[in-house]
């Protein structure tokens, strides 16, 4: 009998203490859907080094269809950044509400390496076919387990609480976009014809825990990756990049 009571005990805290995670999840969740309804950055959470991470948008709130543009999420390609400043200089006139994050990895950024403050390399971080295959320190290091990061987490809740329609990643420095195995690939072919960049097929579907793959299987919407050549961009090139972003933006968002 004491023993009943005690495991009667035990499960009763245990379900105090998962209610209690559940009610706070539920809560930060709900607080972040209003923020993103208002005007101005939004903090949608912090890096390893507690540096904010913040999205900007471009246009109204009240938008049911969204895009999210992320310049970066390994530190030393940073190019994209580029680009997202350029969307919010200019704020181009758009029909859906135009998500903009500079970089999801601001502790690379600011060590110019492409892994975060712990060594972890983001875009292998994500819950979905996540496998544990690549030492600490070797640039590829996907974590010691799946959503580890507070960057990943706080990208799962940005997208989660947005649902975009299309999400846009760029890297470097492949000089291409992007695109899955099968399928019409609409929204990459009009990006890569504006952008002047060759359409790629299949290439980095085989990579493990990456935002994209996790993005489409388990949020859903499309998600594909732009790779910028190496090195600078020029003005004409952000300019067409720009282009790119907001007619695939207006087009398929």
């Amino acid at each position: 009998m004491r023993r009943r009571r005690d495991l009667v005990t035990i499960t009763s805290r245990m379900r105090r203490v998962l209610v209690s995670a559940i009610s706070a999840a539920v809560a930060i969740s709900a607080a972040l859907s209003a923020a993103l309804a208002a005007p101005g950055p939004r903090e949608f959470g912090n890096s390893v080094q507690d540096r904010d991470l913040r999205a900007i948008r471009i246009g109204p709130g009240d938008r049911e269809r969204r895009v999210l543009v992320v310049g970066s999420i390994h530190g030393d390609e940073r190019e994209g950044h580029e680009i997202i400043r350029r969307l919010r200089r200019k704020r181009p006139a758009t029909d859906v509400a135009l998500w903009t994050v500079k970089s999801m990895n601001p502790d690379g950024v600011a060590a110019h390496r492409r892994v975060n403050a712990r060594g972890v390399d983001l875009n292998r971080n994500f819950p979905y076919r996540w496998r544990a295959d690549e030492p600490p320190g070797s640039g590829y290091y996907q974590g010691p387990r799946p959503a580890s990061e507070p960057e990943t987490r706080a990208a799962m809740r940005l997208i989660r609480n947005l649902e975009p329609d299309v999400t846009i990643w760029i890297h470097q420095p492949w000089g291409q976009v992007l695109a899955p195995c099968r399928g019409s690939a609409a929204p990459e072919r009009l990006y890569a014809r504006i952008a002047r960049m060759p359409l790629k097929r299949c290439r980095g579907e085989n990579l493990r825990g990456t935002a994209t793959s996790w993005q489409e299987h388990r949020v859903g919407g499309s998600a594909f990756v732009v790779e910028l050549d190496g090195g600078e961009l020029g003005d004409a090139e952000v300019g067409r990049h720009t282009r790119a972003v907001v007619r695939v933006a207006n087009r398929f968002g």
